[in-house]
C-alpha cells in the first residue's frame, strides 16, 4: 500500500493477464516495472477467485496465481498484473474497476499476444478494439490496426472492456499478432511492439535496446534451426509466401520448435 501523499492522480491503468499468448501481458508489465521502477499499490486477494487447479509449476517451480496493481512515480500510470481468474469472472473485473474508480483512472488499456498463422520473420501489428469512441479518437495518430476479426473463446480483456463500459470507464484492448509456434514460448518482438507503443504514448522514455539484444539471438537461433532442419525451413518458407499451412503441418512445426526454443 502507499501513502495518499504518493498516490498517483487521475492515471492510466495497464492490464496484462496469464496465461497469454506467449505470455506478453506479463512480459511487457515485468518490463515496465523493472525499467520504470515500479511501487506495489494493492492487491487483489486470490481466496474465491483461483482453486488449486490455478497453481502452475514452470521449470520444476510453483507458481501462485496473483493479482497485483503497481504505480509508477511520475508518470501518472498504474499497472495490473494478474492471473486470469477460474471462477466469479464478472465480481473480480469489478474489484479491478472499483480500484481504477478509486483512482480516477483516465482510462485502461489491456495488453495481451494474439497467436496467429504468421512466420517469426513477419512484421509485428497491434490490433485494437474500443469501448469509447474517444478513446479511440485519442489513438487514431498511432499504427493501430482497428478491424480484429477474432474467432474463439471470449478473453478477460473482452470481458474487462464490457465491465468498463458498464461503469463509464474507456477503455481499450490492444494485441499484438505473435507467430503460433512461439505461443508457449516468448516473442520479443512482440514485447517490443508492444512497449514501443506504450514508450511512445504515454513519454516514457525507456531504452529498449536489451530486447534489441533478445530479438537478435532468437533469430540466430530459429535460423540455424532452419538450416538443420529441413522440414522446419519449409514451413516457414510456406508460411513467408502466405500458403498457410495444414493442421497436420502446423503441429508439427510447433512440436519441432518447441525442441529448441522456449
Amino acid at each position: 500500500m502507499i501513502e495518499e501523499a504518493s498516490r498517483p492522480g487521475s492515471p492510466f491503468l495497464i492490464v496484462g493477464w496469464s496465461p497469454d499468448g506467449g505470455e506478453v501481458g506479463w512480459r511487457v508489465l515485468d518490463y515496465l516495472n523493472k525499467h520504470l521502477s515500479a511501487r506495489e499499490l494493492n492487491e487483489i486477494e486470490p481466496l474465491g477467485f483461483f482453486s488449486l487447479g490455478g497453481v502452475q509449476v514452470k521449470n520444476n517451480i510453483i507458481h501462485f496465481p496473483q493479482s497485483k496493481f503497481y504505480f509508477v512515480e511520475g508518470k501518472n500510470l498504474i499497472f495490473f498484473k494478474s492471473s486470469q481468474p477460474g471462477s466469479k469472472g464478472y465480481e473480480f473485473l469489478n474489484r479491478v474497476l472499483d480500484v481504477a474508480r478509486r483512482f480516477n483512472v483516465q482510462g485502461v488499456y489491456t495488453i495481451g499476444g494474439l497467436v496467429s498463422m504468421m512466420a517469426h520473420t513477419e512484421e509485428r501489428r497491434m490490433t485494437a478494439v474500443f469501448n469509447n469512441p474517444e478513446l479511440k479518437k485519442s489513438l487514431a495518430a498511432y499504427d493501430l490496426e482497428m478491424d480484429l476479426d477474432y474467432q474463439g473463446a471470449p478473453s478477460m480483456s473482452g470481458f474487462l472492456l464490457w465491465a468498463a463500459r458498464n461503469r463509464n470507464i474507456a477503455a481499450v484492448s490492444c494485441w499484438v499478432n505473435i507467430p503460433f509456434y512461439f505461443a508457449e514460448g516468448v516473442d520479443p518482438k512482440a514485447d517490443k511492439t508492444v512497449l514501443s507503443l506504450l514508450n511512445r504514448r504515454f513519454a516514457l522514455n525507456m531504452d529498449l535496446r536489451e530486447l534489441d539484444q533478445a530479438i537478435e539471438k532468437q533469430d540466430e537461433e530459429m535460423l540455424r534451426i532452419r538450416e538443420n532442419n529441413l522440414e522446419v525451413d519449409r514451413y516457414i518458407t510456406k508460411l513467408e509466401r502466405n500458403w498457410g499451412l495444414t493442421q497436420e503441418e502446423a503441429g508439427k512445426l510447433v512440436q519441432e520448435i518447441s525442441k529448441f526454443v522456449t
